[in-house]
This record gives C-alpha cells, sequence and structure tokens, in this order.
C-alpha cells in the first residue's frame, strides 16, 4: 500500500535522506530485511508496483497530451511506453531498495504490524484500490502543487537566466515551456 507510495515517490522525486540514512544505520539483520520483504509481498510486489506505475503514467500523460501541439501527440504514447518499459525492468531493483528503507525505518512490531493489516480484509481492500488512489493523488494535487509553485517558477527562471545570461527571448521560451508543462487548477 504505502511502500508502493513511497516507491513512486522514490522514483520521480528521489530520495536523498533515505540514502544519507542507509549510509549511517546499522545494517539491518535478516529476520528485519524478511519482514519488509514480506510487507512488499503483501502489497502486491512487483504486480502491484507495475499497476501504481501504469496508472500513474495515465494520468501524467493526459496532461502531457494537453500540452503538445497536435503533430506531436502521436508521440506521447510512444514515449509514455518506452518510460513505463524502462521502470519496469528497474522493478525489481527499486522493490529491493524499498524493503531496505523499510527495514531501516521500521521496528520489527511496526513490519509486522503492517503486514497484518496488509493480510487483512480491509488491507486487502485498500491495497487493490491503491492505483486509484494515487491516479486521483496526482490529479488532485498537480494542479495544486503547480498553484504554489507559480511564482518559485519564475524566480527559478530569473535566477538560472541571471546565471546562464539567458537573452529575453530564451526568457519567454522557458517561461512559456514551465507553463505549458503545468497542470491548471480544475475549474
Amino acid at each position: 500500500m504505502r511502500c508502493l507510495t513511497l516507491l513512486a515517490a522514490t522514483m520521480f522525486a528521489g530520495s536523498f535522506a533515505f540514502a544519507a540514512q542507509a549510509q549511517t544505520a546499522p545494517t539491518p539483520t535478516p529476520e528485519k530485511m524478511a519482514l519488509a520483504r514480506q510487507l512488499i509481498d503483501a502489497t502486491g510486489g512487483p504486480k502491484q508496483a507495475d499497476a501504481i506505475v501504469k496508472t500513474m503514467f495515465q494520468s501524467i500523460a493526459s496532461t502531457v497530451e494537453a500540452n503538445l501541439p497536435p503533430e506531436q501527440k502521436r508521440l506521447r504514447a510512444v514515449i509514455f511506453h518506452k518510460i513505463q518499459d524502462r521502470i519496469s525492468l528497474m522493478m525489481p531493483k527499486l522493490l529491493d531498495a524499498t524493503v531496505e528503507i523499510y527495514a531501516d525505518n521500521l521496528s520489527d512490531k511496526e513490519l509486522r504490524d503492517y503486514v497484518a493489516f496488509l493480510e487483512s480484509e480491509s488491507g486487502r481492500s485498500v491495497n487493490a484500490k491503491m492505483p486509484q488512489i494515487v491516479a486521483a493523488s496526482i490529479t488532485t494535487m498537480m494542479p495544486m502543487i503547480a498553484e504554489a509553485t507559480k511564482g518559485l517558477k519564475h524566480d527559478v527562471i530569473d535566477e538560472a537566466c541571471a546565471e546562464a545570461k539567458c537573452s529575453a527571448h530564451d526568457r519567454e521560451v522557458l517561461v512559456a515551456a514551465m507553463d505549458k508543462s503545468m497542470p491548471k487548477r480544475p475549474s
């Protein structure tokens, strides 16, 4: 359930804090790693992760397609299919990394309790709904993030252009590209 949400966030946003913690934390015991693996298996493992990635990309793809010029719309499906294929190939490593993250951050009791929940009727039901929850989260949150970062993107462009000595035209092109890539708030 949440491990796959963490997995998705890790894939796109990076996980510097976890990486830094993993370097300083003691190595989890084999028993704890087995519990963390059991947790991943209880979420549906690679099959559920693939379903979430596919659903996530469908949500993102619709936003991208809305901003593509008509002559490039035919490329969206091919590009996203290729990206999904590459992520699917990475899935075993991503799941192994997620196992380590859970083993590093949860106690044995927390892992056992989480697995027990995931194996319960409610846990299985929530887990089955997770791809739709992730898709709805992306659809709902992206416009909010876009709105919250509206001024930030212009500040970043100003700073980048000052550093890279952008022309006025370069700046206009960057602003237009970022504006198009940000989803619009639903009316």
